[in-house]
């Protein structure tokens, strides 16, 4: 496909690249002005790789869980391409950080329970494991934690959540969910919190390790027989690695039709990468994996 902006799409295409509904990007289109597409003479809307680009910016802030007012305004305010912005870390978060900061590994595990009570599984995933991560990442990078200080904690955070999804009771014959991280995927622990939201929707989850081979996915499907899998991707580098890697996914899911395939991950919703879904699922927010309303705007 061509990605230059002279490049004209019909809104069945936008839809396809996007996952939005036609339906859905139209009332976009003229509730909130937010792409202007041409018209064609026999009156069919045209448009360009940009507005895709738009589209899929605004449906990255919908699901870090921006209203649409707060999305819009990010958005025009060129802060859509930046990440969210930071709320002020709680009690918990900042405990666990001093204990992450002196390798204590006890003293994580400890606090990790005491928050899991404390909350419940629900809030302790929203409140606490995922400010926790995305502020152990932001150390990292700035280098004000070196690369053990990361490890060591995030992989105290990945052992209790294993740990918790192993513990997880549910009824006997529930539906199963198969989670992949992608090829030169090493991120876990989001696919780990989205996999114990799929528990508290009733599912049965299974979790492969970071980076499995393409073939072993395709195994796993087959041998498993889920009623859905979700593919991660926390970063583009899968993409980056495999140019090809969607179309491979999709000719997977073709030849496994029993099962649903959904994608998702901030790595999915980079505006310059573009995925003509057919088989494959583009999931924005785990609602699209549940069959709930993706068509909800406000």
């Amino acid at each position: 496909m061509k990605t230059n902006q002279e490049h004209r799409l019909l809104v069945k295409e936008v839809s396809e690249l996007t996952g939005l509904s036609p339906q859905v990007i139209r009332k976009w289109e003229q509730r909130y002005g937010l792409i202007c597409p041409k018209r064609h003479r026999n009156g069919y809307r045209l448009y360009t790789c940009e507005d895709v680009g738009t589209l899929m910016k605004v449906c990255r802030l919908r699901d870090q869980g921006h209203s649409m007012k707060e999305a819009l305004h990010l958005f025009h305010s060129h802060q859509a391409p930046n990440p969210v912005p930071k709320m002020p870390l709680s009690e918990d978060v900042l405990a666990l950080l001093e204990k992450g900061a002196i390798y204590d590994e006890a003293g994580l595990l400890l606090l990790l329970k005491q928050a899991l009570h404390r909350y419940g599984l629900e809030k302790f995933l929203s409140t606490t494991v995922q400010p926790l991560m995305r502020e152990i990442g932001d150390l990292w990078a700035s280098g004000k934690w070196d690369e053990s200080q990361e490890t060591i904690t995030s992989l105290a955070v990945r052992d209790f959540l294993v740990q918790i999804r192993r513990n997880f009771d549910l009824a006997e014959g529930s539906p199963l969910m198969l989670g992949c991280c992608l090829p030169h995927e090493t991120h876990e622990i989001p696919l780990h919190i989205i996999l114990l939201q799929a528990m508290m929707h009733g599912w049965q989850t299974i979790a492969a390790g970071p980076s499995p081979k393409l073939s072993s996915i395709e195994y796993l499907v087959q041998r498993l027989q889920p009623q859905k899998i979700l593919l991660s991707a926390t970063t583009a580098t899968p993409f980056q690695h495999n140019l090809h890697l969607f179309e491979q996914l999709e000719d997977i899911a073709e030849r496994n039709d029993a099962t649903a395939f959904f994608i998702g991950g901030s790595g999915v919703f980079d505006h310059k990468i573009y995925f003509k879904p057919n088989r494959i699922q583009i999931a924005y927010s785990m609602a699209d994996v549940f069959d709930e309303n993706r068509d909800e705007i406000d």
